[in-house]
């Protein structure tokens, strides 16, 4: 921009010059044979300008009651932050049990087998056979006998199992003496009919009156029972008796009853009455994952359910019933009870609607879980089924995509990078032409933001301006932003702003850098966990933020821009042109300026030959083109009268045609810039100013 203005503005000053002397005077009047060298000068333009002739007032631009000029930038959404950016709450749970069946309880089982006087008798021979024949019927003394085996007897098959392997239960023995006559002690062993393997070892019954009833009893813990038992009888005799008393063959026996009570089965083809599993505590816990370092103690459900999945591999019905009594729906807990059949897999889900999840109910760790009560039972069937206690029902139960109202605990430390990056302002060639100083005395940089996470949330910004081996950096501490504090609110609208005060953004800026380095880091709970787990999201949390960034016309200056150009100047006047640049002994142009801005402006042309760039060959400058305004006692501008001039002599003109490039100095300076002072800009700031073309050209008339 400044190479093109530059050209521009010679290129009009050397045609309206040439312009002006054709139309002033005519030639054709002189005598051909004068040589004529008048000095001329001629009003080239006049006028005055304000800054607000040149720039209005915009959304960009800014002028306040002061007339103050601002330069405003404003983006919105430059911050939009979700709840899915931070957290991935939406499958916190997977919870899967399995609860083994266990040992079941049957109903009890039992039979009863007798003995008759004529089988005793038969199985005692000769002569005892003989003799109780022959009392058979009638009143006699009865005859003592001696130790026997009596024939193994079976008992009728037992209805409610075919074999069964016992955790634990008893078989209670009972036999009543149904002869007249007293029994000495009897042995009793029972048998699995079929293989005929022994049931535990012998029972031995005390000895029994005639009428009376005596019992034993067999462990059955880790025992196999088929439904077809035998039982081996060993009586050791009778002493008979001394009085009459009435024998019957027939009518008199013994009875061997066999009862089994309190049976749990381990295994075996049975069938299994009504009952509720005792075999597990009933109590689990529904643990909740929400992310490393995460504590949770609390949750509102807007819209969502508990899907689960109920896998039965047992050969019976059965029910579940879960209940979370922290879990309350509409204040009464979360429950459900599920029927499976046997072998089956249901899929379904629990409403959890309107739903309050209080994790905090156990002392040793209040959060991320929930106590779950359950029970399984047994739905009766009629048939006959194989069970074995490690068969299993499977539940799953998991909390997918719920729609949340808010969610409260502890969120941990996270920690999102801003990753390093960097932006090229694409102006090294403009630096590397610039020197001296420049500052910016009042930028900054404003972020207005919404937050609706009510956790504490800290912002580390790092920023580093490099212009070649020089750096700076921002040196901006890490802000706090402000979050609700709920129940009170949900949403809090702040600010935080980035300027002198807090950082070094002015040196920054006004280094100015041709790169500037970015990196830093957004974190969570920067304090750390306080015990209290009183962070609060909501489903629709949010961070908005819109970034408002003002550079207030508040500088100084000592700047001095060097460019070399093409010359131009070559190209004005050539071989084939009217006039050439001997035609002219002086070329000049004055200037008159009242400059109302505290900017003062100086303009050095000088001519070089681009294989010697180092050793100029001529100049033309204006040292004080434009002094800067300066300021009364309060405050108000001093107008500052400036009367300079260009002056391109006739040695420059005849160097034009032996330089090939061009080097324009423009240096700048700010009113008291030496004195460390800074200027500021208003929109009533104006300059008026008169510039006059002075020409003295050598025409030679033959």
């Amino acid at each position: 921009m400044i190479r093109k203005l530059s050209q521009i503005v010679f290129m009009i000053m050397l045609f309206s010059t040439a312009g002006c002397i054709k139309d002033t005077y005519d030639m054709n009047l002189l005598s051909k044979k004068l040589h004529l060298s008048p000095t001329m000068a001629i009003s080239a333009i006049k006028g005055g300008v304000s800054l607000s002739d040149l720039v209005k007032s915009g959304d960009t631009v800014v002028f306040d009651q002061n007339n103050f000029v601002k330069i405003i930038f404003k983006e919105d959404s430059v911050i939009d932050l979700k709840l899915a950016d931070f957290y991935d709450l939406n499958n916190m749970v997977s919870f899967t049990q399995e609860y083994a069946l266990g040992d079941l309880s049957i109903d009890p089982f039992q039979g009863t087998v007798t003995q008759s006087l004529n089988q005793i008798s038969t199985k005692l021979g000769e002569p005892y056979y003989t003799v109780f024949s022959s009392l058979n019927g009638i009143t006699a003394n009865f005859p003592a006998f001696p130790s026997i085996n009596l024939d193994e007897t079976p008992y009728s098959l037992f209805s409610n199992f075919e074999n069964a392997v016992f955790r634990s239960g008893t078989l209670d023995i009972s036999i009543k003496n149904n002869l007249t006559a007293p029994l000495n002690s009897i042995t009793l062993t029972f048998f699995n009919t079929i293989g005929h393997i022994a049931i535990g070892s012998g029972i031995t019954i005390p000895a029994i009156l005639p009428g009376q009833t005596q019992t034993g009893s067999l462990d059955l813990s880790d025992k196999t029972v088929t439904n077809s038992i035998t039982v081996a009888i060993v009586l050791s005799g009778s002493p008979g008796t001394t009085t009459p008393v009435l024998i019957d063959l027939n009518n008199s026996n013994i009875q061997v009853t066999a009862r089994g009570r309190d049976l749990k089965v381990k295994s075996g083809r049975v069938i299994l009455p009504a009952q509720t599993l005792t075999s597990l505590d009933n109590k689990d816990t529904v643990s909740f994952n929400p992310g490393s370092g995460i504590e949770l103690n609390k949750l509102k459900i807007t819209t969502g359910s508990l899907s689960y999945t109920l896998q039965s591999s047992i050969n019976v019905k059965a029910s579940l019933e879960i209940k979370l009594p922290t879990a309350l729906r509409s204040g009464a807990p979360l429950s459900k009870t599920i029927n499976v059949n046997s072998n089956t897999t249901i899929i379904d889900s629990i409403p959890a609607d309107n739903t309050i999840i209080d994790m905090g109910a156990d002392p040793l760790k209040p959060y991320n879980q929930v106590p779950m009560e359950y029970s399984i039972a047994i739905i009766p069937d009629a048939s006959m089924v194989n069970f074995t206690s490690s068969d299993k029902i499977k539940f799953d139960l998991k909390f997918i995509n719920p729609v949340f109202d808010y969610v409260k605990g502890y969120f941990g430390q996270q920690a999102e990078t801003i990753e390093p990056d960097s932006l090229n302002l694409g102006i090294e060639d403009i630096l590397s032409n610039l020197t001296g100083d420049f500052l910016i005395s009042s930028p900054s940089i404003k972020i207005n933001y919404s937050n609706s996470f009510a956790i504490p949330v800290q912002i580390a910004l790092n920023a580093t301006g490099k212009r070649k081996a020089d750096t700076v950096n921002l040196r901006l501490a890490p802000i706090s932003i402000t979050n609700p504090v709920f129940p009170a609110n949900r949403d809090v609208s702040s600010s935080f702003t980035i300027d002198k005060n807090n950082s070094s953004l002015p040196k920054l800026i006004s280094m100015p850098p041709d790169e500037i380095r970015f990196s830093g880091s957004v974190k969570m709970n920067p304090l750390g966990n306080n015990g209290l787990r009183d962070n609060y999201v909501f489903g629709d949390s949010r961070i908005l933020g819109a970034i408002e960034v003002e550079v207030p016309m508040e500088f100084r200056m000592n700047l001095q821009f060097n460019d070399t150009i093409d010359n131009f100047l070559a190209d004005v006047f050539d071989t084939e042109s009217d006039f050439n640049w001997d035609d002219f002994e002086l070329f000049k142009i004055d200037f008159e300026i009242e400059n109302g801005f505290p900017l003062g402006v100086s303009l050095e042309m000088v001519l070089l030959d681009s294989l010697s760039p180092h050793q100029p060959i001529d100049s033309a400058k204006a040292s004080r083109l434009l002094e800067p305004a300066t300021f009364d006692a309060e405050g108000k501008i001093v107008v500052a009268l400036s009367s300079t001039s260009i002056e391109f002599t006739k040695g420059f003109f005849s160097s034009i045609s032996k330089s090939d490039k061009i080097n324009l100095i423009f240096t700048l300076i700010t009113t008291e810039a030496d004195k460390l002072k800074d200027i500021k800009i208003y929109s009533d700031y104006r300059i008026d100013f008169n510039a006059a073309l002075v020409l003295k050209p050598d025409i030679n008339l033959k």
